[in-house]
């Protein structure tokens, strides 16, 4: 029966892979990597388990157990949830439990079980727990990706389950079910949900890379980085936001290029669209007048029509949005921040 599940769970999950690869370039690069790698780690993980490897007997693939599935999985929802494009070094140091865990593995190999060894993996999986944790918390804060639940809760506690037995018996295998038909059956669950929704739902794995809508313009890199650092230097030093009748047409103009660059800039290089930008401007200038004693006699409206808000609501939203408070909230607790 379990080998039933394996072969099945593969063959989905080649199937799965082949869709991802066909439509790579309509993804954010960084997204898709992840997900490709963290698929290709749960079909090894399915395939080669330690005791019911499919294709060799006694082996151990423990380069893809659960330590690798759950890093790259905690990092797929940590980029999913942020805007960044491009994976950042500094995210390497969160493969350390996994490389840490496959050196103990290789030791265990070499010198045979010692406390040391036993200590190192006991450090290894907590931390690893607190990863699945934290995947959770971000899941449920963001509210993105809520169906990833019904995988990465049971996931965690198979993997909290072990650990603690292998604190109190020094035996990662006292139930074996855990290793077989659950963790296995899990994935190859996990491995149609992903398929499905990649069908019916696809923003919710992967988001779309803005690249696409630009993708036959002949604006080149080094003309957009141009474009943008004139067009940041007109917001920061000549202000145009304050003018609340301002379009897009008008700062294209005033910079000498086709509109549509401009809005490209916008919108693949500054991860925003003309109106948002304004607003997001426009509430950075707010809170610098609020503290400015030029501005102590205005009202809260009298300086967000200075800085060029147009209405009550609009600048309500905005800056709720930008801050988590209401205008007047931030009112209420400046005295305390400043």
């Amino acid at each position: 029966m379990l080998e039933i599940i394996q072969i099945i769970a593969l063959i989905q999950g080649l199937f799965l892979l082949s869709v991802l690869i066909v439509k790579q370039e309509s993804y954010k690069r960084v997204n898709f990597l992840l997900l490709l790698g963290s698929i290709i780690a749960l079909l090894l993980n399915i395939v080669g388990d330690d005791d019911f490897n499919l294709f060799f007997s006694n082996a151990n693939w423990y380069f893809f157990q659960s330590p690798l599935i759950i890093t790259l999985f905690f990092l797929l929802i940590k980029y999913h949830n942020s805007k960044q494009d491009k994976f950042q070094l500094r995210d390497f140091l969160y493969f350390i439990p996994y490389l840490f865990f496959i050196t103990l593995q290789i030791a265990e190999d070499i010198l045979g079980k010692n406390i040391w060894l036993m200590i190192g993996e006991i450090l290894a999986g907590v931390t690893l727990l607190v990863y699945l944790g934290y995947t959770i918390y971000d899941i449920i804060k963001n509210k993105k990706e809520k169906w990833m639940l019904f995988f990465i809760v049971p996931y965690a506690l198979m993997n909290l389950i072990e650990e603690i037995s292998f604190i109190k018996i020094k035996n990662y295998d006292y139930f074996p079910f855990l290793e077989t038909y659950g963790i296995i059956g899990l994935s190859a669950i996990l491995l149609y949900m992903i398929l499905f929704k990649l069908v019916v739902s696809p923003k919710s794995i992967l988001p779309k890379a803005d690249t696409m809508a630009y993708k036959t313009s002949s604006l080149s890199k080094s003309k957009a980085e141009v474009y943008k650092r004139e067009f940041l230097r007109l917001m920061d030093k000549e202000k145009l936001f304050t003018n609340s009748n301002i379009t897009v047409n008008q700062v294209a103009q005033k910079m000498g290029i086709p509109r549509q660059h401009l809005s490209e800039v916008l919108n693949v290089y500054l991860k925003s669209n003309f109106q948002d930008y304004m607003n997001k401007c426009r509430a950075e200038e707010f809170v610098a007048c609020f503290k400015d004693e030029k501005f102590k006699n205005y009202s809260i409206m009298g300086i967000a029509n200075e800085v060029g808000f147009k209405s009550k609501s609009s600048f309500n939203t905005t800056f709720k949005k930008i801050y988590g408070v209401t205008p007047s909230e931030f009112k209420k607790a400046l005295p305390s921040v400043v």
